[in-house]
């Protein structure tokens, strides 16, 4: 008796003699979704089934005690996708495969993953001695320790009969434990023997850009002036330059450079900005840096300074933005306007 209800009810939803035309368009439409829904479901299935077991299998290498980059190459070698962990382990090791997962000689098919863990050295749990460093050898050797250890700024500069740079004092001592968290080094920094000269190098017919950068990557403090190009003088360069070349002079005496401007443009403007920053016990961090119109931030140059009289010469679009920024902080704003 239940077999011929469902027979019934079947019969029902199958297209009759008797259905009117809409009644009979809408069951061969059901029929018709239906079977192309289970066609694609089975299609699917067949294609996923033939590309699981059709993925060649492969032999995961022994890629431990490699440096990095010879490792992600013989992983990608047999198809293989890799995952990178980093983990402290002995210094010696700093940028090697430490260990690997799946372990080597494991099957696995092309397209796995396998996870590497990379050292990233010893980790830091005292406080070395750093005197005798240069501070630029320091600042470099922090990097590789991550936020453990933290250089104080600004630093404290005298003038000693030890190189310039030379860290002289530090605290914490060495042989400090380090808590968690960041852990800030004071640090005394030698400026030189007292009264120490420098030759003063050659600015002359450089365009003024140029001057400007070799200013700041000497740390040479310097104010630039203008005027106009005389006869057979370019345009847009250092015409003239107080010290003179190579004359020796005391450290921080400041470099008067005078140019001349350039050729006039329609786009950009030129000028100089003049400003005052302020004074610094010591020299510090001072950058430059130019944001288009389009948002994009260039630096020009950084070097160190201790504030007071600044002067920047520009040739730039209008709308261009100055900025001067001391200690990480702007100080200056300028938007270049005719």
């Amino acid at each position: 008796m239940l077999n011929l209800n469902w027979i019934n009810k079947l019969k029902k939803i199958l297209p009759e003699s008797g259905d009117d035309q809409n009644t009979r368009f809408f069951k061969i439409m059901i029929y018709v979704v239906t079977g192309l829904l289970l066609f694609m479901i089975l299609s699917c299935t067949l294609a996923f089934m033939i590309t699981l077991k059709g993925r060649e299998e492969v032999m995961i290498p022994d890629v431990t005690g490699m440096k990095l980059e010879e490792a992600l190459i013989a992983i990608q070698d047999r198809g293989l996708n890799s995952r990178i962990q980093l983990k402290y382990s002995d210094s010696q090791d700093k940028g090697s495969v430490i260990e690997q997962s799946p372990n080597p000689g494991t099957i696995k098919k092309v397209g796995n993953q396998v996870i590497l863990r990379v050292s990233r050295g010893a980790i830091i749990d005292k406080i070395e001695n750093y005197i005798g460093w240069h501070i630029r050898d320091l600042e470099t050797h922090l990097k590789s320790y991550g936020p453990l250890l933290k250089i104080n700024e600004p630093l404290m500069r005298i003038h000693s009969e030890r190189p310039e740079g030379t860290i002289l004092e530090q605290k914490p001592v060495p042989g400090t434990d380090i808590s968690g968290g960041v852990t800030e080094l004071y640090l005394v920094v030698s400026m030189g023997a007292q009264g120490k000269n420098y030759s003063v190098p050659a600015f002359e017919d450089l365009d003024f850009m140029t001057a400007m950068k070799k200013a700041a990557s000497f740390d040479l403090p310097f104010l630039f002036t203008q005027r106009n190009a005389k006869k057979d003088e370019k345009s847009g360069v250092v015409v003239e330059q107080m010290p003179g070349k190579e004359e020796n002079v005391p450290l921080e005496t400041i470099v008067q450079l005078i140019i001349t401007p350039p050729a006039p443009s329609d786009k950009k403007i030129f000028g100089i900005l003049k400003r005052t920053l302020p004074e610094q016990p010591v020299a510090v961090d001072t950058a430059f840096y130019i944001i288009s119109q389009d948002g994009i931030k260039e630096e020009v140059f950084k070097m160190k300074h201790r504030g007071g009289p600044f002067s920047l010469p520009y040739f730039e679009d209008e709308g261009t933005i100055l900025v001067i920024s001391v200690l990480g902080k702007d100080q200056v704003h300028f938007i270049v306007k005719r």
